[in-house]
């Protein structure tokens, strides 16, 4: 089974820095994804899904992206340990 972020995201919830900060925010709970007839780009996706949790008209804010930035780099090591048990 390959790791999803979404999965990685809800263990983060209980530490208590930026990435778990995010992983408490509720627009990052539950988040379905909209199908496409494209291949689905994971990271994509859920750059739209930081962008998208804040209020109409307004920019996400800077701790957000970097937070979403260090948890998406922390997730890639994460899934790469999972499928190659030698790292």
């Amino acid at each position: 089974m390959v790791l999803r972020f979404d999965e990685w995201l809800v263990d983060q919830r209980n530490r208590n820095d930026p990435v778990g900060y995010l992983a408490r925010v509720p627009g990052m709970q539950n988040v379905d994804h909209k199908p496409s007839r494209r291949r689905f780009d994971e990271h994509k996706s859920w750059v739209d899904i930081v962008i998208g949790i804040t209020e109409p008209g307004q920019v996400a804010a800077p701790g957000q992206v970097a937070a979403f930035n260090e948890a998406w780099q922390e997730f890639l090591l994460a899934k790469k340990a999972a499928t190659d048990p030698s790292v």
